[in-house]
């Protein structure tokens, strides 16, 4: 089981998150200025003690400082044009084989009875050369730059210019209460706008997670509501409610399929149990013969209505369909041959040339339905036609009738499922109800569009559009007329 990295909401874990990375934010900005300042006031201390060791080289450029007395004398004289900053200034220079020379001598004398009492801590007077940081009596830590006075190759005296660290000490004291100060107001603030800016941006997290709540709960029609901004949590909100639109859909679907098959089902299921009943009471054989054939007709319509049950189910899995190259030229000559199989009526055929990608089988089991469909619904000698028309990179295949025409309040609801329209013309008549609802499905799954054009007493056009197209060499092929018994000839305006 993993492990929260915080703890309570999705609120808290912000309000949280948020006054973490302020207190990171502050730390890390109170060590980058307390090294800074620190660095900058030791490199103004280092560099005045630079400048009084040079003003000392200047003082005795031409001084004979050979021996301890002139060396004295000229330290003597630097000490006492110093006076202006002895007070944060200290200077101490050793005279070899002299006495030792200092702007503050009580200060000196201190340092070495206390150097004396103690040899083992490293006081001012044995700083090595260069510059050093040393622990002063009384005056603390002390930056000193000691330097050796040289006469010709001959240590004569060493100079100890020392300054104290105090205003370094001042400047990071001043530092971390400031600090401390800032920070806590900051980590306040940061505190308070994380709880008003996590609850903000929680808002719609929450009517999301109470959302699917509810749908869990079997509740399908609540959704998560608009969300302002264009952002990833509205990108979130839309596509949730999005999936929840398409989801009730689909269960509306699923719950009208399984009513509309159970009522469909139960229809040639009791015709066949009656049949059953009948042709076990049966003796005379004619009769029973008779009785065996209806049984048998019934059993091929219950399986031609799971059949297409079947199809819808994978039209619905995504798996309906096996595209390839179809040779338009051929496959219309198929469908011509097959043609006369559907009845006695006058059949046009105006085919294309070209390839289109798609499922050959399917889309001939869409033609093949909307043919039954159209044959359904016209009389012997009827005008039934089959226009294909090529145009850029699509082809449209319209197949019209002569029948009575479909009201156009039933237009677009003539494909769905077990749909029986209210007039005189019946969809699928004697089918499963499912023809028209099929091809749609088979349709769509190649990326096109079908929709019906009718006018009630005025027949019926259904119109297909497939994606895929490539124009063949050939020119478009002329009017096939497949063989018939009719005496109508000419096709429908709607198709010229």
């Amino acid at each position: 089981m993993t492990k929260r990295l915080l703890p309570g909401g999705l609120r808290a874990q912000l309000a949280i998150a948020i006054a973490v990375v302020t207190a990171l934010g502050v730390v890390g900005s109170f060590l980058a200025v307390y090294s800074a300042t620190s660095s900058r006031l030791r490199a103004q201390i280092d560099a005045q003690l630079r400048t009084q060791v040079s003003e000392w080289q200047q003082a005795v450029a031409h001084v004979d400082v050979s021996s301890p007395v002139t060396l004295e004398r000229a330290a003597r004289r630097f000490i006492a044009a110093q006076g202006y900053h002895a007070e944060s200034l200290l200077i101490v220079l050793d005279v070899a084989g002299g006495s030792t020379v200092s702007n503050d001598q009580k200060l000196l004398s201190r340092e070495e009875a206390r150097e004396r009492r103690t040899p083992e801590i490293n006081g001012l007077l044995d700083t090595p050369s260069g510059l050093t940081t040393a622990s002063v009596v009384e005056a603390g830590g002390m930056r000193v730059l000691t330097t050796p006075i040289k006469s010709g190759n001959r240590t004569v005296g060493t100079l100890r210019v020392a300054d104290p660290l105090t205003p370094v000490q001042q400047a990071q004291s001043s530092l971390r209460h400031a600090f401390v100060i800032v920070g806590a107001l900051a980590l306040l603030v940061a505190i308070a706008a994380g709880v008003a800016l996590a609850h903000v941006i929680a808002a719609p997290l929450r009517r999301i997670s109470q959302t699917a709540a509810a749908v869990n709960a079997g509740d399908l029609s609540v959704r998560s509501g608009a969300t302002f901004g264009r952002g990833e949590v509205k990108v979130l909100s839309d596509a949730f409610d999005h999936m929840l639109d398409r989801l009730e859909r689909a269960f509306a679907r699923q719950r009208d399929f399984v009513s509309d098959a159970s009522h469909e089902l139960r229809t040639p299921l009791a015709v066949i149990r009656a049949q059953v009943e009948l042709l076990d009471r049966e003796t005379d054989d004619r009769k029973r013969h008779e009785g065996t054939v209806t049984l048998l007709r019934r059993c091929d319509e219950l399986d031609r209505l799971v059949g297409d049950m079947l199809t819808l189910a994978s039209a619905e899995a995504d798996q309906l369909i096996e595209p390839e190259t179809i040779e338009l030229r051929d496959f219309f000559e198929d469908l011509r041959r097959d043609l006369p199989l559907f009845g006695e009526r006058d059949f046009q055929l105006q085919p294309v040339d070209g390839a289109l990608w798609a499922d050959a089988a399917r889309l001939t089991q869409v033609l093949r339905n909307l043919v039954r469909n159209a044959v359904a619904h016209t009389n012997r000698g009827d005008r039934v036609s089959v226009l294909a028309r090529a145009h850029d990179r699509s082809l449209e295949i319209a197949v019209s009738d002569a029948g009575p025409g479909i009201p156009p309040d039933e237009l677009e609801e003539i494909f769905e499922r077990f749909h029986r329209a209210s007039t005189n013309r019946s969809t699928d008549r004697g089918g499963s109800g499912l023809g028209l609802a099929i091809a749609r499905a088979i349709v769509e799954a190649h990326g096109g569009n079908i929709h019906a054009e009718s006018a009630p007493g005025q027949g019926a056009t259904f119109r297909i559009e497939l994606p895929g197209y490539r124009p063949g060499d050939a020119r478009t092929a002329g009017l096939a007329r497949a063989p018939h018994t009719g005496t109508r000839n000419q096709a429908s305006s709607s198709l010229r």
